[in-house]
């Protein structure tokens, strides 16, 4: 059923009838629904995987959330964004992200305004090396102001999820989205508006780098340069639904592995654990 109109009073009246009705909330309504997530969390643990010589994005970001666990954080968009959603574990008001829009370059902006109507909370803006550069001027804003915010650019080189979906989908034919022929000096950059630019390259950096960074009385720039073919996973294929996951690991034989189900309606076979088929979701 729609509902016209204004969203506040109509989620204020909506509060109110809920208050004045009979229905009270029942803890065990959703427990079957919370056990399979559970479930889920143990068969694909979310792991930050390290290579030799070289830094992964994912324990960037882990690193990050654990040096500012209450920080609030802003996101511009692709990869960066998406490993940012898995591995930062802050609370609520806490994650301020354009999610499915797309928005490339909204970040640093967003970090800016809660910055600003939040001045004693830290906000750490995690962006990528393309997507930094649609809204770069806007340092003339942060030096201009003294905005304390502190943007970390997960730096591979590429649009990431364009070079990823060329890779996956279009044969590795990739296309404009090879980013390093072009890219700026990101701490050359930061300096010329007078900001605090700091360039991270290994492993042995990062963990210090980010304790600087965050210590620091005003704006800064840290261009963290990982892993160029890192890709992220899971992800949705086009034209299949969010039960059709790729890329999850492949889950490790047990003792209740033995008794498959079969789903009727697209024969796939399931967990015994399972109550819908993840290939189509069919109630099992």
């Amino acid at each position: 059923m729609p509902i016209v109109g204004d969203v506040r009073r109509v989620l204020t009246d909506l509060l109110q009838h809920d208050a004045k009705s009979d229905n009270a909330a029942n803890s065990t309504q959703t427990q079957d629904w919370l056990q399979r997530i559970a479930r889920w969390k143990v068969d694909y643990p979310l792991v930050a995987p390290t290579y030799p010589g070289v830094l992964s994005p994912q324990e960037v970001i882990v690193e990050i959330g654990r040096q500012a666990p209450q920080a609030c954080y802003t996101t511009d968009v692709g990869q960066h964004q998406m490993w940012s959603a898995q591995f930062l574990k802050n609370g609520p008001r806490r994650w301020i992200s354009s999610a499915g829009l797309g928005t490339m370059g909204f970040g640093m902006p967003a970090a800016m305004g809660a910055k600003v109507a939040l001045p004693d909370e830290q906000v750490i803006c995690i962006s990528g090396d393309a997507s930094f550069q649609m809204n770069l001027q806007e340092l003339g804003t942060l030096a201009q102001y003294g905005i304390e915010v502190k943007t970390v650019i997960i730096n591979n080189g590429w649009q990431g999820m364009v070079r990823q979906w060329q890779e996956a989908f279009y044969g590795e034919r990739y296309s404009s989205s090879n980013m390093e022929p072009s890219m700026p000096d990101f701490v050359m950059l930061a300096q010329a508006y007078g900001i605090k630019g700091m360039l991270v390259k290994t492993r042995e950096e990062l963990a210090g780098a980010i304790a600087e960074m965050l210590a620091h009385e005003g704006p800064v720039l840290m261009d963290v340069q990982v892993k160029r073919d890192e890709n992220c996973y899971p992800m949705v294929v086009p034209g299949k639904s969010n039960a059709q996951m790729v890329g999850l690991p492949k889950l490790l034989e047990s003792e209740d592995s033995q008794a498959l189900t079969r789903c009727g309606n697209c024969g796939a076979e399931n967990q015994p654990g399972n109550k819908f088929c993840p290939e189509c979701g069919t109630k099992l």
